[in-house]
């Protein structure tokens, strides 16, 4: 009898030490994402050049794709911010035209995503069009909801310049 309790005992501290191993089934999540621009009409992307021209169709592309360690897929929120943008379009790759959120108080722009996380995740992404009208400079922010580490939210400042004026010399 004693040999039962025993080996009962030991098969609970491994059952034990198993889930504790494992995180007692919480899901872990991982982000990767990124900013990438174009000012030939979308036919080139990179994420160089962050300066664009007054007047100048400017488009940013923005990729994002969350994994997790589970199988059973999960939805996870993300939200790019754009603040004091008045002249953007945008689209997802497919053309569906994205409905913002206009903080009017703030001055920011938010479009939502939902990414699909799970081990096999596929990276989505959707492209802005910017027709800056003054120079200054945006920073925009993707953040993921409280499920996945906030060390994963990324930023990306854009510069907007006046045209250089041609100059002729006598």
């Amino acid at each position: 009898m004693n040999k039962i309790k025993r080996n009962l005992l030991l098969f609970i501290i491994i059952v034990f030490a198993a889930v504790l191993a494992t995180g007692c089934g919480e899901t872990t999540y991982t982000a990767a994402s990124g900013f990438f621009y174009s000012s030939d009409k979308g036919h080139s992307y990179g994420d160089g050049t962050k300066e664009y021209i007054v007047g100048e169709t400017v488009y940013m592309k923005v990729k994002f794709k969350v994994t997790s360690d589970n199988k059973k897929i999960s939805q996870v929120k993300v939200v790019l911010s754009i603040p004091n943008a008045q002249n953007v379009d945008a689209k997802y790759m497919d053309g569906q035209v994205i409905t913002p959120n206009f903080d009017a108080v703030n001055n920011v722009t938010a479009y939502e995503f939902t990414a699909n996380a799970s081990k096999e995740a596929n990276e989505s992404e959707c492209v802005i069009q910017f027709v800056p009208n003054a120079a200054g400079s945006v920073t925009m922010t993707l953040v993921y909801d409280d499920n996945v580490d906030s060390s994963y939210d990324i930023q990306s400042t854009l510069e907007f310049v006046e045209a250089e004026a041609n100059t002729v010399e006598e």
